[in-house]
């Protein structure tokens, strides 16, 4: 094993095979090395001592595994392609946002700024910065880092993450070391957003002091200077692995004083070796799946699965609602898609776990509810009702031919469902359904595999008829999710429109007026709850992305080293350990005492 530390220039690595990683779903064979992992019992006893699989003691090190396999050991750059890599508790522990949300509670919680405010006609924000706070080489983190990080990106378009500034942004300054004005070229209530940590990740502010005095085309960043209460240790590439330290110099210790003193991620190992591993008490947060977790749990007690938090984006089918798609741009169409679609059974027996049906676009966590108008709701039931299907066919003029084919001004009706996901997942499952049921009722139907690039390239430029997919626009408000079917954001055919945002081509005129009204109004008021209710029941009129499951993906922890994870029944914070989040998790967990 060879150990370097990450401000090397060059770092050597041997990189490991393919992970094999088990897919099991509905129906399908578990294979015998599988079983053989999961039947043995063994585990360490209470006052056994465990081995560590990492050069730091076990009982003061939290290890995270990562199904990704990381590949970048030298660069902590966000904003070039391969810059960085952010699952490796680099963006959980050593990173900090302005702010955090919790999604589960709708709370947002101030960091490393105290709050914001905005000027009556939304055209200027002032964020308030907190002023205890530093980067962990000691030098006081400020309005000048922000302004910084903000002109860095206005000035350079091959940045990641500039198009969230240049269309919006007429000038940044520094009124005061801990207060950012920013004035806007247009309103926008929502432009704080940017800095919030909602999804993942939030806008990084970098520290002016070393920035300043790079290239941030080619800058490394390495080693990394940030505010987070950990810094690298150092990494090992073979090994896959990154190591964090406490900081004994954080800024925030009378809030966040966590309790490992190391951080380990690392790329996982075989699905087996990881089993065994975790079952010695060696991996705190395995990346293995639900099955496994199921399968090991009756003999081995040391295990806690978290099955009721949701992603923040439910499963969905997705039209392609250009004009030229004919009946597919006809929002009858789309009823008689959802009508054709058994929510309730593929979210009981094809998802890994129990999950239910969607009737909102958005996931259905607490802080979604004052969005969620019931009423409305009940006027749009997503129902499982082929017979109301074909009578929507039959009045749009797609009638049964004497062969039992629907046409349409004398042509077949024939639609291609396209997928990301592979056979036998859970989405191309629900893909197939769906052309099953179409077939059924006359349509001719099929679904086909594409892998990732090839699926991107042809759903960003409009060159599909149906495909399986998922609703994430919105993170902190509905007008997030309606802004992106704005006529004035697609492309035609053939052309990309993902920078616009409106990739199903979506042009009806109702909704385009209602995202565009609430793209300059407060999601803040109350007094405008009635335009985003009118926007709820416009959308289920169009309803131009169907929403299918809510998606849940279990978390699974260990507790022989670490306690008070965030359980079903103590669900106090996102439990995914790629968002920065988990920041709060690993400051809120409590050693058990073993050695």
């Amino acid at each position: 094993m060879t150990e370097r530390p990450i401000n090397n220039n060059e770092l050597s690595m041997t990189r490991r095979q393919a992970l094999q990683l088990a897919l099991v779903t509905g129906g399908s064979i578990v294979g015998g090395s599988f079983l053989t992992a999961c039947n043995d019992s063994t585990s360490p006893g209470s006052g056994q001592q465990t081995a560590s699989i990492t050069p730091t003691p076990r009982n003061q090190t939290l290890v995270v595994d990562q199904s990704a396999q990381f590949a970048v050991f030298d660069s902590f750059n966000p904003f070039i392609p391969n810059g960085q890599e952010y699952e490796t508790g680099f963006g959980q522990i050593c990173k900090e946002f302005l702010f955090y949300y919790n999604l589960i509670t709708g709370e947002t919680k101030p960091w490393l700024a105290k709050g914001w405010e905005y000027n009556p006609d939304h055209t200027q924000l002032t964020l308030k910065l907190n002023p205890k706070a530093h980067w962990n080489d000691g030098t006081p983190f400020t309005a000048k880092d922000v302004v910084f990080t903000l002109q860095m990106l206005l000035q350079n378009d091959a940045l990641i993450g500039s198009s969230s500034y240049t269309p919006f942004v007429k000038q940044a300054k520094a009124s005061d070391d801990q207060t950012v004005v920013i004035d806007l070229k247009i309103a926008n209530p929502r432009f704080h957003y940017n800095f919030i940590c909602g999804i993942v990740n939030g806008q990084e502010i970098v520290p002016e002091h070393i920035w300043s005095k790079q290239n941030p085309l080619t800058f490394k960043a390495s080693p990394p200077v940030w505010t987070g209460p950990y810094k690298l240790d150092r990494t090992i590439p073979s090994q896959f692995m990154y190591i964090w330290k406490k900081d004994p110099n954080y800024w925030n210790k009378d809030e966040l004083d966590p309790k490992p003193e190391y951080v380990v991620y690392r790329t996982t190992p075989s699905t087996d070796s990881e089993v065994e591993q975790f079952k010695r008490g060696q991996v705190d947060v395995p990346a293995f799946d639900y099955q496994h977790a199921v399968a090991i749990k009756n003999q081995y007690s040391n295990i806690a699965i978290e099955q009721k938090f949701r992603d923040p984006c439910p499963r969905a089918i997705a039209i392609n609602c250009d004009p030229s798609k004919g009946l597919l741009a006809d929002p009858r169409m789309h009823w008689a898609i959802s009508y054709l679609i058994d929510r309730k059974m593929l979210g009981s027996t094809v998802w890994s776990v129990p999950t239910p049906p969607a009737q909102f676009p958005w996931a259905d966590y607490p802080s979604n509810e004052k969005w969620s108008d019931q009423s409305i709701a009940a006027k749009y039931q997503l129902t499982y009702d082929p017979k109301k299907a074909a009578a929507l066919l039959d009045e749009m003029g797609a009638k049964l031919n004497s062969s039992g084919k629907r046409t349409y001004n004398g042509q077949p009706l024939q639609y291609e469902i396209m997928t990301p996901s592979k056979i036998g997942d859970p989405e191309y499952i629900y893909g197939q359904k769906l052309a099953d049921e179409l077939n059924k009722i006359g349509i001719g139907a099929n679904v086909r595999y594409y892998d990732g690039t090839v699926w991107t390239n042809k759903f960003n430029n409009g060159q599909f008829d149906i495909t399986t997919y998922y609703i994430c626009g919105e993170v902190f408000d509905p007008g997030q999710l309606y802004s992106g079917y704005e006529i004035s954001k697609t492309k035609p055919i053939n052309q990309d429109a993902s920078v616009g945002g409106n990739i199903q081509r979506v042009k009806y005129t109702d909704l385009d007026s209602l995202a565009t009204q609430l793209d300059h109004t407060d999601p803040g008021s109350s007094a405008n709850m009635a335009l985003f209710n009118q926007a709820l029941e416009t959308y289920y009129k169009d309803m131009p992305i169907i929403p299918v499951t809510q998606t849940t993906y279990p978390t699974i922890f260990n507790t022989s080293y670490w306690t008070n994870w965030p359980t079903d029944d103590n669900l106090y914070q996102v439990p995914s350990n790629w968002w920065g989040q988990f920041l709060f998790v690993v400051g809120s967990l409590k050693p058990t005492g073993k050695a």
